[in-house]
């Protein structure tokens, strides 16, 4: 039932939707054990379970835990999973995401979101909420 409603919440969400397997949870779950913060931002909250190879155009490497990055929807600008795993369109994909969150570790850009987050919560949350705010929730 879990996988369904899933799956309708990306159709909803305009994201490219297929039925997972039924092993998926447990997959994620120990994905995040090992991974348990974003790889672009940092971030530790909204974390998502990124096929670097989405499964529904390589079905046999949904499981594979080499395909897999941990990426946030934390909001605002730092909707990781979106902006940078899916170059800002559900229905792409970033197949260098990896390389680019390795060399993003390295720019003052990474450095800057990191001080906020852990120096002024209350920018962070604002920054991360942004878009809440434009659509007024």
């Amino acid at each position: 039932m879990q996988r369904h409603v899933q799956l309708l919440r990306d159709v909803l969400r305009g994201k490219p939707a297929h039925l997972r397997s039924p092993e998926w949870a447990r997959v994620r779950k120990a994905h995040l054990v090992d991974e348990p913060c974003c790889r672009w931002c940092g971030g530790t909250t909204r974390l998502q379970v990124h096929h670097k190879h989405p499964f529904h155009l390589a079905p046999a490497l949904e499981l594979d835990p080499k395909n897999l990055i941990t990426l946030c929807e934390e909001g605002g600008y730092l909707n990781c999973h979106l902006w940078h795993g899916h170059n800002g369109d559900w229905k792409s994909f970033n197949d260098e995401i990896e390389e680019q969150c390795a060399e993003h570790l390295c720019t003052p850009d990474h450095d800057l979101v990191d001080r906020i987050r852990r120096e002024d919560p209350e920018l962070y949350e604002f920054l991360t909420n942004a878009r809440k705010a434009r659509e007024g929730k």
